[in-house]
């Protein structure tokens, strides 16, 4: 064995959620996460490609869509790949998001044919309708399977209560400091899961 593991290379796929909208980028789950593993000696280096308002369709900051974000920052030394979001693409055409997504997934795998895939649905839409929301998820869903990716719901999972839950900040959409925090926990259990299983 080397003495020393070479660090795991995660990208950030997404949108106001993964960008600290709504609280700061230091206090974005990215970048908490990124504290989290070092203090805890896991090797990873972090790159957060999350854009405002982008979508797998909609275009966000700087004409970003999760595509965009793909093809400018995945590439074969990338281990893992957390797509998340995007309520953004609320109203769109479900068979064109749908495409989108396949795309998405299929563009991961030609550029980092080793990553894993994680894809974390919307979180439960109180700006959006909940029947935007559930078709988002839907189509990611299916996307994932089809794709041989994870998929885990936030939704059905119930990360967030309510509106008033103290992980979402005033505007009862995006999280808070302290939801900031709670995603940085839960993302960090999906890859230390990985990461015992594929080690034992």
């Amino acid at each position: 064995m080397h003495g020393s593991i070479a660090p795991e290379h995660i990208v950030i796929i997404g949108d106001s959620l993964s960008t600290g909208y709504g609280t700061s980028p230091e206090e974005a789950w990215p970048r908490l996460l990124r504290h989290e593993l070092h203090a805890a000696s896991v090797p990873a280096k972090i790159t957060n490609e999350a854009q405002n308002g982008a979508g797998y369709l909609t275009l966000g900051d700087e004409d970003a869509t999760f595509a965009s974000q793909i093809s400018g920052s995945v590439n074969a030394s990338t281990d893992v790949v957390v797509l998340f979001g995007s309520d953004n693409d609320a109203g769109q055409d479900p068979a064109e998001l749908r495409a989108a997504l396949t795309d998405a997934l299929g563009e991961i795998t030609t550029l980092a044919p080793h990553a894993r895939q994680i894809m974390i649905g919307p979180l439960t839409g109180f700006d959006a309708l909940e029947s935007d929301v559930a078709m988002i998820r839907d189509q990611e869903q299916a996307a994932a399977r089809d794709a041989g990716a994870e998929f885990i719901d936030p939704v059905a999972e119930q990360w967030v209560a309510g509106p008033d839950s103290p992980l979402l900040g005033p505007d009862g959409e995006h999280p808070s400091s302290a939801g900031q925090q709670f995603l940085a926990g839960k993302i960090r259990t999906l890859l230390d899961q990985h990461r015992v299983s594929s080690t034992g």
